[in-house]
């Protein structure tokens, strides 16, 4: 039996992701959406998303009704009540902390994002796994160890030889494993704490789309070195894949 301390729980756990609570505001926006509507606001696949919309239905957040053969979602937004009444309580704390927000709200408005877009020939299940294995990784990425696993919470090194100053290791803890439509993990090194996400879109000729975002970067210096290593580490992916 679902109790209400477990209720809300839920309610906190599918609001904590980020996709989830943009699915939330696209149904705040509209009094019914279908899938379709939905997903074509995202980079990822019908089944993905309908897996997010399984957890916010699970949390009563949305609800859905079969019209014909399509399934329509409605908001219901009166579990998010709990979370209003909780976060209120809390909002004296907030004030006396609001120069520090502001601060740190605009450090990162003068964080700069890398977003880049590859084709590859192979279908996604391919991709995915290039993406995912520790082995293969080592074959196309500039890092020729590594000891990474795609789990939620793993964390990893990807290690070379020092170069001048730098030690040539990136520590990372995986954060999203969404397989196989999107990778998310932390990128730490050089001062740096990004966030790099891989979306993975199967084109229907078999062929993969998929996209890259470096989150974070501080530093033009420290981006156009990110897009000079990320596109010619794609070329080698892109070897790597045809020979899988």
């Amino acid at each position: 039996m679902l109790t209400e301390k477990s209720h809300m729980r839920d309610v906190y756990q599918a609001i904590a992701d980020p996709t989830r609570r943009t699915l939330l505001r696209l149904l705040a926006d509209a009094e019914e959406l279908p899938l379709h509507a939905l997903t074509v606001h995202f980079s990822m696949g019908r089944t993905a998303v309908s897996k997010h919309l399984a957890v916010l239905k699970e949390a009563g957040l949305v609800t859905e009704r079969r019209v014909g053969r399509e399934t329509l979602y409605r908001l219901n937004a009166e579990p998010l009540r709990q979370v209003q009444d909780w976060v209120s309580y809390y909002e004296k704390f907030w004030k006396k902390r609001m120069n520090i927000l502001n601060q740190l709200l605009q450090e990162e408005t003068r964080m700069k994002s890398l977003s880049l877009d590859f084709h590859f020939k192979s279908p996604i299940e391919k991709v995915w796994f290039a993406l995912t294995d520790s082995n293969t990784l080592s074959k196309w990425m500039m890092f020729k160890e590594n000891h990474f696993k795609p789990v939620v919470g793993h964390k990893f090194q990807f290690r070379m030889d020092p170069v001048g100053e730098w030690n040539g290791i990136v520590e990372g803890e995986v954060l999203e494993v969404d397989e196989p439509y999107r990778l998310s993990y932390t990128w730490v090194s050089l001062g740096e704490s990004n966030t790099v996400t891989w979306t993975l879109q199967q084109d229907e000729d078999g062929t993969t789309h998929v996209h890259l975002e470096q989150t974070g970067i501080r530093s033009e210096q420290a981006l156009n070195g990110a897009k000079y290593g990320w596109q010619g580490m794609a070329k080698q992916l892109e070897n790597v894949l045809a020979d899988l």
